[in-house]
């Protein structure tokens, strides 16, 4: 009975069904975190975003040096030689088979999440880490199941364990083709970042940073939910640091509001300094993205024209203007913080030079900022608003500025990126239309193009201008976009004509304003496009009407 038992006992353990088992276990194992954040209620693009930033920042490390990726892929069959070696003198080979089934559904389970961020927003953009995945991926099936063969004699029947065997071979080697030209050094690799000018090093002055939490509205406060409980909303401040003896006496002020639940200052102090450094009072304002109003789970919005009626707009809404003017006391007055007047001594901020914009939703925000703002005459001098893919604005009467009274020296700024897999093109084509009184020059509708030509690729997704996704196309597409506004608005604060003129060039003519540089073997790398009227006159946009 005993010895009938362990046989039955062996055979359960090498049948179909278990090595079934302990794949699907190691393939749920790395789905584990994001089926664990929907469980909670958290939506699918912020459930498998902790993903999605491990992802980049492996992919950062493995197309960072090629010698020491090529080192990481040569250590992938010397460990299998190891664990081969061991697998053969090992009385439990079995257990050690399990074990290599496991890991092949886990790594299975990261190649299924890389496919699927791929097609919803890398678009291509990762070339080794899928190919480290299928490497890996190859060496286990190799590992477990020997060399690729559907049988071993002529009489031999096929059998179906076999065929999935050579198929999983042959999808590795499906994934590992595209990433040889790069690992190998083949590919053209991407221009380098400006050395001088714009959109290199942040300059000329080093910067400093606050914070201050300001009180949340308490009709906000009522509906906040816990997704954000780690979040202490600020005013977050930058301060360019002015040596003594410097003839600056006002800095211009800049407003930046984040993406929706992403209140995160890291994710965007490169973008904060560029234009800080440029001498400008630069403030990032946290709203909440979490709020749940009576009725919002069964309400079904409207987005039309590049507007949206979400319940949760009026609320951000006075959560942004709250934010707003504790902004004013940190910064403004004779009552300004003691970090204020401690870090610039005699110099003031003056808001009649402002700076205004945002990142996604931060940027459909903008509008709501210029509301609160233009009414107590901050850009009245010179105003500069950078909306980056943004998405619909709020469609609510209480939200709508007057932008008919706009300075002379007002630029305009809204871009949207090719792959943009959140948001899309037409928010930010009809945002344009907001500002058509300007003059065509001053109201820029600009597309940031990807281009797949070399290595690494160049991906314009929703993410170019946050920190996580910083690459070549962020130094060359978005940065020196942003030192040219921040230099045109630092410029009028101080009536340096030349150098505003300087900036206001560099915005408006097609040679400096598109250019990207070019691919190392002397490529150009896919310009700018830029639309004076993209909705009315473009048939990029035909699709938004």
């Amino acid at each position: 009975m005993e010895e009938g038992t362990a046989v039955s006992s062996s055979t359960w353990r090498t049948s179909v069904w278990w090595q079934s088992i302990l794949f699907s276990l190691g393939f749920f194992l790395a789905l584990s975190e994001v089926i664990v954040r929907l469980a909670q209620g958290t939506g699918a693009v912020d459930a498998i975003w902790p993903h999605a930033v491990r992802s980049l920042e492996w992919t950062v490390v493995l197309r960072s040096s090629t010698e020491q990726t090529l080192i990481l892929f040569m250590a992938v069959p010397v460990l299998g030689y190891v664990v081969n070696r061991w697998k053969s003198e090992h009385e439990r080979e079995r257990g050690i088979n399990e074990v290599l089934m496991t890991l092949l559904g886990l790594i299975s389970g990261l190649i299924a999440i890389h496919f699927v961020m791929d097609v919803f927003y890398l678009k291509g953009a990762f070339l080794m880490l899928p190919m480290f995945y299928a490497w890996i991926f190859l060496w286990l099936l190799l590992l477990r199941g020997g060399m690729p063969r559907l049988r071993s004699t002529a009489s031999e029947g096929i059998a179906p364990g076999r065929v999935i065997h050579l198929m999983g071979v042959f999808l590795a080697a499906w994934m590992l083709m595209p990433g040889v030209p790069a690992l190998v050094g083949f590919a053209p690799s991407p221009p380098d970042a400006p050395t001088i000018g714009y959109g290199s090093t942040p300059g000329p002055y080093e910067t400093m940073r606050y914070s201050e939490p300001y009180t949340m509205p308490s009709d906000v406060a009522a509906i906040q939910g816990d997704r954000e409980d780690d979040v202490l909303f600020s005013v977050h401040v930058t301060l360019p640091i002015i040596p003594e003896g410097t003839p600056v006496e006002t800095l211009p002020l800049g407003i930046l509001l984040h993406g929706f639940g992403y209140p995160d200052l890291d994710a965007y102090t490169y973008w904060i300094d560029h234009l800080a450094a440029k001498g400008m009072a630069v403030a990032l304002l946290q709203y909440p993205s979490d709020l749940r109003p009576e009725g919002y789970e069964s309400f079904e919005a409207t987005d039309v024209e590049g507007t949206s009626d979400f319940l949760q707009h009026e609320y951000r809404n006075t959560a942004i203007r709250a934010a707003i003017d504790h902004l004013d006391t940190m910064v403004l007055g004779e009552n300004r913080s003691a970090i204020t007047e401690d870090t610039l001594g005699n110099i003031t901020i003056d808001p009649t030079s402002l700076w205004v914009g945002g990142h996604s939703l931060g940027g459909a925000y903008t509008f709501i900022t210029l509301d609160e703002v233009l009414t107590k005459g901050w850009g009245s001098r010179a105003l500069v608003v950078a909306l980056e893919s943004p998405a619909s604005r709020p469609m609510g009467e209480s939200m709508q500025p007057d932008l008919s009274n706009l300075p002379a020296d007002t630029m305009v700024q809204v871009a949207v990126t090719e792959d943009d897999m959140s948001v899309g093109v037409c928010p930010g084509a009809f945002h344009q239309q907001m500002f058509n009184a300007l003059p065509d020059e001053r109201n820029q509708l600009i597309e940031v193009h990807s281009d797949l030509y070399g290595f690494p690729r160049l991906v314009a997704s929703h993410y170019v201008q946050t920190n996580p996704a910083y690459d070549r196309l962020a130094d060359w597409g978005f940065y020196r976009r942003i030192d040219a506004q921040a230099d045109f608005l630092v410029a009028h604060g101080r009536n340096d004509t030349f150098t505003a003129d300087w900036a206001f060039q560099y915005m408006t003519e097609e040679e400096t304003l598109t250019n990207m540089g070019k691919w190392s073997d002397g490529t150009p790398v896919l310009p700018l496009s830029v639309y004076s009227d993209g909705i009315n006159t473009e048939a990029r946009f035909s699709a938004c009407t």
